[in-house]
């Protein structure tokens, strides 16, 4: 199916995913900067907002997904569709986990591993993202085709 997109398509799909992660990222730019100079560089890691932004994207790109799959209509597996939301699922469920212990009981691994979540998310954001564009072409195609 990626063959199906020119070159040009393929960077538009990235521009809109990178415009998107743009309003993501500016607030995590602006806490590391303002952590910086507050001068205690530890608190970038101790801050529970990496895991609650990493559980936002993991539940957006969930959702996104499934709305295109629903509305295309094209003919997919029930079984790797199902495996598919249930790891989505289990990845906000671990970073709800991780934002609720950086809460009660924050640590430096903790923090450390709720960024590593975060990049994650972030990649995540990026191939899920593609491939709903990727649906959501098809989708589009097959109704043309059918009108």
């Amino acid at each position: 199916m990626n063959s199906a997109l020119s070159k040009n398509q393929r960077k538009a799909i990235y521009a809109d995913l990178k415009t998107e992660f743009l309003y993501i990222a500016i607030p995590f730019c602006l806490l590391i900067g303002v952590k910086s100079y507050m001068g205690n560089w530890r608190d970038i890691f101790m801050v529970a907002d990496w895991a609650l932004a990493s559980c936002i994207i993991f539940g957006q790109i969930t959702s996104k997904v499934s709305k295109a799959v629903a509305n295309s209509k094209l003919t997919t597996s029930q079984e790797h569709f199902g495996l598919y939301t249930a790891k989505r699922f289990f990845l906000v469920v671990i970073a709800s986990a991780v934002y609720f212990g950086m809460l009660v009981l924050p640590s430096f691994k903790l923090g450390i591993f709720q960024i590593f979540l975060f990049f994650v998310a972030c990649y995540f954001h990026f191939s899920d993202g593609f491939t709903t564009a990727m649906l959501q072409k098809a989708y589009n195609k097959k109704i043309n085709k059918d009108t």
